[in-house]
């Protein structure tokens, strides 16, 4: 009886994943804009009225973040993933349940990371230069 439930346990904490259950299968993306105020969509929905803001989405999803603001060209920055530090710590721990929590982890997402993060943009204006408007020189002191 005591070996069924020494085995019921680890097949319990094994299906659970330790990044599974302590990092969670989603991620928060951070959004920084100069100037701020633009506003950003996603290829996988998640958006957000204007920067700086964040967005909340599956650790397993790769995608791309649109930042946009008028006089300004948008811009678009493609957001990957890769096995988290820390994702990778808890996998290595997996392995004295047996590989199970690895698995649950791999299917989860639960050790990846999103690169970039934060994503930072600087928007281009889009507002053109006057013709014979005046430079502004330096002049030498000396």
């Amino acid at each position: 009886m005591r070996r069924l439930a020494a085995t019921g346990l680890m097949v319990a904490v094994g299906l659970g994943g330790c990044a599974t259950l302590t990092r969670g299968t989603r991620d928060e993306i951070a959004i920084l804009s100069e100037p701020a105020g633009a506003s950003v969509t996603s290829s996988v929905g998640a958006s957000c009225a204007a920067t700086p803001c964040s967005l909340v989405v599956a650790r397993d999803a790769t995608f791309t973040v649109t930042v946009a603001k008028p006089g300004f060209a948008s811009q678009t920055v493609p957001v990957a993933t890769r096995i988290a530090g820390e994702g990778a710590a808890m996998a290595s721990e997996n392995i004295a349940t047996a590989g199970l929590g690895i698995v649950v982890d791999a299917a989860t997402g639960a050790a990846l990371e999103h690169v970039p993060n934060p994503v930072s943009v600087t928007l281009v204006s889009l507002a053109p230069v006057a013709p014979g408007a005046p430079r502004r020189t330096r002049r030498r002191t000396g």
